[in-house]
């Protein structure tokens, strides 16, 4: 009890003369009820205030469970699989917490969040978690701890449970965590095999060649355990299967061993054959013994080349490098003929399937609405630039929509190429020779000058010059396209077609028709595929179905010459409705079933890093009155005061008689 006017207390001695005074004992009473009475008056002066003690309400009690749900999970070591035991664990805890806690569930492969659950709907939910065909995503789970803490009732409790096989892939995303988490409790418990762990995978996986209708894969074979693996690696597309490899490998070794499939069924065209890769049976882990890859070979087919110039001279450093490529080709024949741009015409744009001119011109201008059926039709029409270019014909290729960019003023001065290309996912040209081309250093490679270009709305800038302008322009048109190359095809302008990378550089230009493709993707990352040969106007978005790893069929659009194809769903093929089929394969992400464990105390000093308790019980200091309430008495005195003046005249009255 506290007093806001203390100094009236003061009024209280005045109850010393009575007691002083009075010497009959049988007017005590009365004597005791006036001093009480003028007491309680000097007590209603001093403005007495109570302070009550809230009794604390009862904590309530958060409880947040990260589960690991990823693909390794699914090791099992003859007493069920990983993820039963990690099911059966949080069974356990959840069972154990108070009737009326709260619980929010993550699935750390998928990283979503389940919460505000009751006891019996926690239950439930554990019940119908599954394995996902993903590694755990812890960045997901502390996300969402750490929103759960700042929305929090600060009476509130918040326990952890993590419950994991911390594999390298878990383990090394809690290693890298920079901010810790502040929780009241934590448990963690790694999800441990009875006996030493018995898992090889086929990791990665890689077409070595084809030739003579035989398909020779790599494959590269880890031994994910801690006991030797003595296995067979087969190879099958369709009804073929390869003959049997023997696999030997011991602890955390890891191997590359060749497969050869018979695909003499292929035709002119190009095929796609889907490719499964499995190990023999015999260890606890059966989905990383299989590895789906793609592989897309091209027909043996002959290519027409038509170069169209001014003259003889400004062509021959093209044709003498294209002579050199027809020579290293392995897939395709390259023929090659030669004309005067002037005595270009429709015939000549019916044999090619590729026409390389030197320089715009007039002609080209008069043969624009050709151009644009050849291109539409299938064809690739690659333009080089001089000084100077015909205006007229300029506009007429711009408007048929036959021209990647816009040629404009010519611009003199020394520059160089970019050393990498700034688009390299680009259908069209052959990114292998890409590649080659940083090797033969054409950053290296002077340009005399250049033209200021505008690129049209639909193409792609390809690569680029150091100064920033527009080197390679390419823009797809129906089922061809056309390409502008921002220099000259003689030595007017630059030494490219001079320099050793011209070869390189003209297989960059005429394409990837000679190259064995790959289709394969982690179930993590983003799938794409070819589009399927259709013929479809310029601009317009198409949409295919395709068929997923579940065995759905989905829409998949297009983008940048590239079908998108949505959540692919599993592990396994991904493939276009329709003919030709194109496939995908998808497999787990890389080291997803490497079952090397952390050892315990790495494990326990890491998780002391990442989340933080006050395990002292300590609470920080605040205002001591800061948990009481108070409360004004003044009303309880006054009518106290006020029932002692009807008592006392009673009680005189009556000691009187």
């Amino acid at each position: 009890m506290t007093f806001t006017e203390w100094i009236f207390l003061l009024g209280g001695l005045a109850v010393a003369g009575p007691l002083i005074s009075r010497r009959k004992l049988r007017d005590l009473l009365i004597l005791l009820l006036r001093c009480t009475i003028i007491v309680l008056i000097a007590l209603l002066f001093a403005r007495p205030i109570l302070h009550i003690r809230h009794k604390p309400e009862q904590t309530k009690h958060t409880y947040c469970l990260g589960l690991d749900n990823s693909m390794s999970m699914a090791y099992a070591d003859g007493g069920g699989t990983f993820f039963d035991g990690l099911a059966d664990s949080a069974v356990d805890y959840i069972r154990s917490a108070e009737p009326d806690s709260l619980f929010n569930i993550c699935a750390l492969a998928s990283g979503d969040w389940m919460q505000g659950l009751s006891k019996e709907e926690a239950l439930a939910e554990v019940k119908t978690l599954r394995i996902e065909p993903a590694s755990a995503n812890v960045g997901d789970f502390l996300s969402g701890l750490g929103r759960n803490n700042r929305a929090r009732d600060p009476d509130n409790e918040t326990s952890v449970l993590v419950l994991s096989d911390f594999t390298p892939n878990t383990f090394d995303q809690f290693v890298q965590v920079a901010e810790p988490i502040a929780v009241d409790e934590i448990d963690y418990k790694p999800t441990l095999p009875s006996k030493p762990v018995n898992n090889a995978a086929i990791v990665e996986a890689h077409v070595e060649s084809a030739a003579e209708n035989i398909l020779t894969v790599s494959a590269v074979v880890a031994n994910c355990g801690r006991t030797t693996q003595n296995r067979q690696l087969t190879a099958k597309t369709g009804s073929n299967e390869s003959a049997p490899v023997d696999v030997s490998l011991l602890e955390n070794q890891r191997g590359t061993y060749q497969v050869r499939l018979d695909i003499s069924a292929a035709g002119g065209e190009t095929t796609f054959w889907p490719v499964e890769l499995s190990l023999s049976e015999g260890d606890g882990l059966r989905v990383d013994d299989t590895f789906y890859l793609a592989v897309s070979i091209p027909g043996h087919k002959n290519v027409n080349v038509l170069l169209a110039g001014d003259s003889e001279y400004q062509m021959f450093l093209l044709k003498t490098a294209i002579d050199t490529l027809s020579r290293t080709k392995s897939y395709n024949t390259l023929s090659l003929r030669q004309v005067l741009v002037g005595n270009l015409g429709p015939s000549d744009l019916d044999w090619a399937d590729v026409v390389i001119c030197s320089a715009i011109t007039d002609r080209l201008g008069y043969l624009a609405s050709n151009l644009k059926d050849f291109v539409s039709g299938g064809g690739k029409l690659i333009f080089f630039v001089n000084g100077s270019v015909a205006p007229e014909a300029t506009k007429q290729l711009w408007r048929q929509g036959v021209l990647a960019a816009l040629p404009g003023e010519y611009a003199r001065g020394l520059t160089y190429i970019q050393p990498e290309p700034w688009d390299n996912q680009a259908s069209g040209v052959d990114h292998a020779a890409e590649k080659s081309l940083s090797n033969y250093r054409i950053d290296k490679i002077l340009l005399k000058g250049y033209l200021e270009c505008e690129p049209h709305a639909e193409s792609r800038c390809l690569w680029q010059l150091r100064n920033g302008s527009g080197f390679v322009y390419l823009k797809t048109f129906g089922a061809g396209c056309s390409i502008l190359v921002n220099t000259s095809a003689d030595d007017s302008l630059g030494t490219l077609t001079k320099a050793n990378a011209s070869v390189a550089f003209c297989q960059y230009l005429l394409g990837q028709d000679n190259q064995i493709g790959e289709h394969c993707s982690a179930s993590d990352e983003r799938v794409t595929l070819p589009v399927p040969d259709k013929p479809a106007s310029s601009g317009t978005q198409q949409e295919f179905w395709i068929e997923t790893c579940d065995g759905k069929k989905r829409r998949a659009a297009v983008a940048d010459s590239l079908l998108l194809v949505p959540d692919p769903a599993g592990i396994g093929w991904v493939k276009t409705l329709g003919k030709p089929t194109l496939y995908a394969g998808i497999n787990l992400p890389q080291g997803e079933t490497d079952m090397t464990p952390p050892s315990a105390a790495e494990l326990d000093e890491v998780m002391k890093q990442v989340f933080v308790t006050d395990s002292d019980g300590s609470v920080s200091s605040a205002d001591v009155l800061g948990d009481k309430k108070p409360k004004p008495i003044w009303k309880i005195v006054a009518w106290t005061i006020i029932g002692l003046l009807l008592v006392e005249p009673a009680v005189a009255n009556r000691l009187r008689r």
